[in-house]
């Protein structure tokens, strides 16, 4: 009697122990796999690939869509979905005196307002969907992909 309450306590503590990490450890470390643009691929489809590979989790096709030195501004660890993904405007950006350095060595620069709907997991919602931000995408030339160089308000 004693050893079954004993295997009992034993098999629940490591039930409650799995389901604690698996709510911990998030989403799977990979759900999906997706496909980088060609080179001759527009600003927007880049966009659009980036929150694809966000909401697949797949955080190789991220980095490959960022700029050379810049990092994701989503973390997809936590991400359930991506979803309503728009392009709103895209338009030729030249850096301003405040703008780092950096951002002048390109010679394409455009910036692209999106919209789309993150949802999170577990919780799988949140009340300031959907979200709209500007994206910067770079290039040096019609013969180099864009990349995402930086995501936020930029006027």
């Amino acid at each position: 009697m004693m050893l079954r309450r004993s295997v009992a306590i034993g098999a629940a503590i490591v039930v409650a122990a799995l389901l604690a990490l698996y709510l911990r450890a998030g989403v799977p470390i990979r759900r999906g796999h997706v496909a980088v643009p060609p080179v001759e691929a527009a600003p927007a489809d880049v966009l659009r690939a980036y929150l694809n590979a966000v909401g697949a989790n797949d955080k190789a096709a991220q980095r490959a869509l960022w700029a050379a030195g810049r990092h994701p501004g989503l973390n997809s660890d936590n991400v359930w979905a991506v979803t309503g993904v728009r392009v709103h405007r895209q338009d030729a950006y030249t850096p301003i005196p405040d703008d780092p350095d950096e951002l002048s060595a390109y010679r394409d620069v455009v910036r692209v307002l999106m919209s789309f709907k993150v949802r999170f997991w577990p919780v799988r919602d949140n009340p300031q969907q959907p979200t709209s931000t500007f994206y910067l995408v770079v290039r040096n030339g019609d013969r180099e992909p864009w990349r995402i160089w930086g995501t936020g308000a930029y006027v």
